[in-house]
């Protein structure tokens, strides 16, 4: 009887112990597992708000990106349409300036284009000594002046009132400007405003003109009078 008692303690005994090793092995991997559900789920969580930064800076890179380019074609083509408008107004510019030019060589040509011998031009024979003959035309008009601030008398040959002399000395004998022989011009009367002019031209230097000139405000020198001479009396 006493050894069936001693094994059925002994018995218990063991069966204690298994069940606590089993015990410690189950709470072992609990507690394995649980740690493990932890790891993932702080990966997991964690992770997943890494990738949103991420993903949330790279859209915000690709957003300037795209705004940096949209910005470039802007001033390009700003650039582009000021350009535009700059060779534009440069052209029109030089529109103008050639419409002048064109008009200030038409009035050129209309004013050198007068010949004594013209319908228009009144001959007369003449009774004055040294004169053969004498030509005035009712269509003769100034030729224009550069001179902005009122007459300026001058016998200087660079000056601009010399110049408009000569140019309106061309314009009434017909003698192109390049081949006009000036032999005297100067003071007719003692006035700024009327002078005398003796010319002939360098292709027919057996014709010489004395060449009476108004000066009309705004419109420049005037021819009044051609006197075609016998002789040059200013060689």
């Amino acid at each position: 009887m006493a050894n069936d008692f001693d094994d059925q303690i002994r018995s218990r005994s063991a069966q204690r112990s298994k069940r606590r090793k089993t015990n410690i092995i189950l709470n072992s991997l609990i507690l394995v597992v649980v740690v493990l559900i932890i790891i993932v789920g702080s990966k997991i969580f964690l992770g997943g708000n890494d990738d949103d930064k991420k993903a949330a800076i790279d859209k915000n890179k690709e957003t300037e990106q795209a705004k940096g380019i949209h910005d470039s074609k802007d001033n390009k083509n700003n650039n582009s349409e000021n350009k535009d408008r700059v060779t534009s107004d440069n052209d029109t510019n030089e529109d103008q300036d050639d419409n002048d030019e064109l008009s200030s060589e038409d009035e050129k040509q209309d004013l050198e284009g007068e010949d004594l011998n013209s319908e228009e031009v009144i001959s007369q024979e003449s009774d004055e000594p040294n004169v053969k003959k004498s030509y005035t035309n009712p269509n003769w008009k100034g030729i224009g002046t550069e001179q902005t601030n009122g007459h300026q008398y001058s016998s200087d040959q660079n000056s601009i009132d010399w110049q408009e002399k000569t140019r309106a000395l061309s314009y009434a004998t017909g003698i192109p400007e390049e081949s006009l022989t000036i032999w005297y011009l100067g003071r007719e009367g003692g006035s700024d405003n009327l002078v005398a002019g003796t010319v002939s031209s360098k292709n027919d230097p057996s014709k010489t003109y004395r060449v009476y000139l108004s000066w009309e405000d705004g419109q420049g020198w005037k021819p009044i009078k051609v006197l075609e001479l016998n002789k040059n009396d200013k060689r």
